[in-house]
């Protein structure tokens, strides 16, 4: 697991599909083994007591929207919000955390 963190989740936001982690975050997958899902929902089902850490990746129309759902399922939870408008540039962010050792921005 992520340093610190009981739990690290890796949440897509509402409207990206499949590529959106098949390609962008293939190399932040395999550097830092987040849970991967589209369904924030899950987050409600941590106990308590567990540190978690979120990365979500969005697009800027979604991303408030889908912060404020994140937020709402679990008091305290760290919340690293990935926004980019298209796929390459989502790639180079993830990327170069995965280059780095850093998963978080």
């Amino acid at each position: 697991m992520t340093e610190g963190y009981d739990y690290h989740f890796l949440i897509l936001a509402p409207g990206l599909q499949g590529a959106w982690f098949f390609q962008a975050a293939r190399q932040y997958w395999q550097r830092f083994q987040p849970i991967v899902t589209d369904e924030w929902e899950l987050l409600a089902y941590i106990p308590e007591e567990a540190k978690v850490a979120v990365t979500l990746l969005a697009r800027p129309d979604t991303a408030e929207y889908a912060r404020e759902q994140i937020e709402a399922q679990r008091e305290g939870v760290t919340l690293d919000m990935v926004v980019a408008s298209d796929l390459p540039m989502m790639e180079t962010i993830l990327n170069a955390r995965a280059e780095s050792g850093r998963p978080f921005g």
